[in-house]
């Protein structure tokens, strides 16, 4: 005989309001919520479990992790106590996925939650499966009370699979107690265990000690239990005593209302009873089974439709509230697009005006960049190529006239047609072109040494970083021979597979500023190897002049 609703009801909701003593912790403010439990505490637990459904959807919406699991763990509470087993694990293992937390709150609703699984499991007799789901509660709760009695029913399991000692174990544990309806129980229950284990064993003290204390604490629950005891110690010693409890058995089960342990208790007294009334009592027994029958399946079918129609409910209100959102949406994009549309007119015409003055401005940029073009032009081809020329006049003493005169009409052809590119000797190879311009300023004052200037240095090197590259190092020439007072020049050239290396080096006054740079020959060269994604830096020789270096990628 078990004694499910007490049990569960005294373990599971240890954290309860004034109100009730059957609520699995202190509500969550929501209106289905608290009519939920007013409905429980009315006895009315069809319209409870409804209500505790509804508030579980209302707090799903606000993600509120504790009233769902309150609500869950009343919903199975009620399931299990209705009979409904297999609901009521399902609805506790729900409640378990939003159990993430481990504070003292949420350890006390895991802990009743495990409680439901156990008592659920028990009454399916998986035994095994109750006494993990009790050693989780036990584990979770901080309430010594209720340890003492997860105590008593671990050991109640060991009672279902026949393991005495082992339960005895558990019962010793729980009778530390100060709860003397729990100390009452607990006595009863090792009375079971001795009569259970050996028929002949001395366990009517601990019956009558639990009986005595329930009927002075007029426990109904515990007295329906002791009789149930007496009864069955008595069948074989003394049938009317046995008689006499199972019928005291049946009023208090009458009373509690309890048809489980009507029924019980009639099964005993027909067994004891004389035939003739055995009869009587045969045909209320089976009007009572067939009753229980049908209301627990009622209660299973009950249950699982309750949540298939409200879950239904809530569907329709959402998919009726999804209608009118997307009417309101459709509106309100209406309104939008119009919104939209004239933001479009607006600034198309913002953007025209603005458009159009960034054109000037890109024209007049254009106008710039070329006149900047020409004047580098200017720079490089033939301001440098004269200077070029007058170093080797005045490098050499004999002059020879028809070479002088073609090199000064190259360069008229060039100044006569600036914004053409000007065309390249390419009947001479490149690194020997470069030998002859930076040996061209070489002379008795000046002395030029080239390092590592071979034809396969250039090798792979791209047209447009040839030229660039000359007139960097004719640049770097011209500058040397107008301001650096120099006497020695090196310029050295370094290949390997990803860059090349040309490093320049004078012993002459050096630039007073690199910052500055002073110069538009030498602010040049700076753009002239940006263009090519190299770099050049500008350093004090530490013997005095100046030393440049250029990494050019391949």
């Amino acid at each position: 005989m078990k004694n499910l609703f007490f049990l569960f009801m005294a373990l599971a909701l240890i954290h309860c309001s004034e109100k009730s003593k059957k609520t699995a912790s202190i509500p969550t403010k929501n209106a289905h919520y608290t009519k939920a439990g007013d409905y429980r505490d009315s006895g009315n637990y069809d319209s409870a479990f409804v209500y505790y459904n509804i508030a579980k959807n209302d707090f799903l919406k606000i993600n509120d992790t504790l009233g769902i699991t309150k609500s869950l763990i009343n919903m199975a509470i009620i399931q299990t106590d209705y009979g409904d087993f297999f609901g009521g694990i399902e609805t506790s293992l729900e409640a378990e996925k939003f159990l993430k937390n481990n504070d003292s709150i949420t350890n006390q609703l895991k802990s009743s939650n495990y409680n439901n699984l156990a008592l659920a499991n028990d009454e399916l007799e998986n035994f095994d499966n109750a006494q993990k789901y009790y050693n989780l509660a036990l584990n979770t709760t901080q309430d010594n009370e209720s340890k003492y009695i997860y105590y008593n029913n671990i050991g109640n399991t060991f009672l279902g699979l026949r393991n005495y000692q082992k339960a005895r174990e558990y019962y010793a544990r729980a009778l530390r107690t100060k709860d003397s309806i729990s100390y009452a129980r607990t006595l009863n229950n090792i009375g079971r265990s001795y009569f259970l284990e050996n028929k002949n064993a001395n366990a009517l003290p601990y019956f009558s000690k639990s009986l005595e204390i329930r009927e002075t604490k007029n426990d109904s629950w515990g007295l329906n239990s002791s009789y149930a005891t007496l009864a069955d110690y008595y069948k074989e010693k003394n049938a009317q005593k046995s008689l006499f409890y199972a019928k005291k058995m049946y009023e208090i089960a009458q009373k509690i209302n309890n048809p489980d342990d009507q029924l019980e208790a009639l099964q005993k007294i027909i067994f004891l009873e004389n035939p003739i009334k055995s009869k009587e009592l045969f045909k209320k027994y089976d009007l009572i089974r067939d009753s229980v029958q049908t209301e627990r399946n009622k209660a299973k079918n009950q249950f699982a439709l309750i949540r298939y129609e409200t879950e239904k409910k809530q569907i329709e209100n959402q998919k009726l509230k999804t209608e009118t959102v997307e009417k309101e949406n459709r509106i309100l994009r209406l309104y939008f697009l119009l919104f939209l549309l004239l933001i479009s007119i607006f600034g198309g015409y913002f953007w025209y005006q603005r458009r159009k003055k960034i054109l000037e401005l890109e024209k007049e940029r254009e106008i710039n960049n070329t006149k900047i073009k020409y004047s580098k032009k200017v720079h490089d081809v033939v301001a440098n190529g004269l200077y070029q020329t007058m170093v080797e006049l005045q490098n050499k003493e004999e002059v020879i006239k028809d070479k002088l005169l073609d090199q000064l009409e190259n360069l008229y052809e060039k100044s006569r047609d600036i914004s053409h590119e000007p065309s390249e000797d390419a009947s001479l190879e490149f690194y020997k072109k470069i030998s002859l311009m930076l040996s061209s300023y070489s002379s008795e004052e000046i002395k030029v040494i080239i390092i590592g200037n071979t034809e396969h240095l250039w090798t792979n090197i791209s047209e447009k970083k040839k030229k660039e590259l000359f007139y960097v190092l004719q640049e770097l020439m011209v500058n040397m021979k107008k301001h650096s007072f120099a006497n020695l020049v090196a310029i050295k050239f370094e290949k390997n597979l990803e860059n090349l290396f040309i490093k320049y080096t004078d012993n002459g006054v050096g630039i007073q500023d690199l910052e500055k740079k002073t110069g538009t020959g030498l602010r040049n060269t700076g753009t002239r190897i940006a263009t090519i994604d190299g770099v050049i830096n500008f350093e004090k020789n530490p013997k005095g002049g100046l030393i440049v270096t250029l990494n050019i990628p391949i």
